[in-house]
């Protein structure tokens, strides 16, 4: 009987040990941010990701069999800030298939830029947003992530 409790023990110990080592892993994924003045009150918003080596993030728009969370890129409403068109993404998109699982991903290594154009209302200091990505390598991933970010409008 005692040789099962140090056995749970250890194991308990083990599996701690796994966690708390799972939760200081650094992000692979590094985040800056910027804004670029097109012409009178038109700008373009760039969100730009440098992965490490062996690490991917996945792409916005995805394969109806994908599955992992695709990069989310979500900017706070108010009435001075509006959307023009669609979301950009700037890199080498790659296209990653699990034959066996049949599963096809979109996905990018190294670096990609996320550009959205806007216009703006005198007024307005900051655009505000959010990022939901999930940093993978093709053996395992890490849990999904969601950061804020604030880009300053001169």
């Amino acid at each position: 009987m005692e040789k099962i409790k140090k056995y749970l023990l250890l194991l308990m110990l083990t599996f701690g040990f796994v966690q708390v080592k799972a939760q200081i892993q650094s992000d692979p994924a590094h985040w800056v941010y910027g804004l670029k003045k097109s012409v009178g009150n038109t700008y373009e918003v760039h969100l730009q990701c440098t992965i490490d080596n062996g690490w991917h993030i996945y792409a916005e728009k995805q394969t109806k069999d994908f599955i992992g969370t695709a990069t989310k890129i979500a900017f706070v409403k108010v009435p001075e800030l509006t959307l023009v068109g669609q979301l950009l993404e700037n890199g080498k998109k790659e296209i990653y298939t699990i034959k066996e699982a049949g599963i096809t991903n979109y996905e990018y290594a190294d670096k990609v830029e996320f550009i959205q154009k806007i216009t703006v209302k005198p007024g307005l200091k900051e655009i505000k947003g959010t990022i939901t990505y999930q940093t993978c390598t093709h053996d395992h991933c890490l849990p999904e992530r969601t950061i804020s970010f604030t880009v300053p409008i001169p």
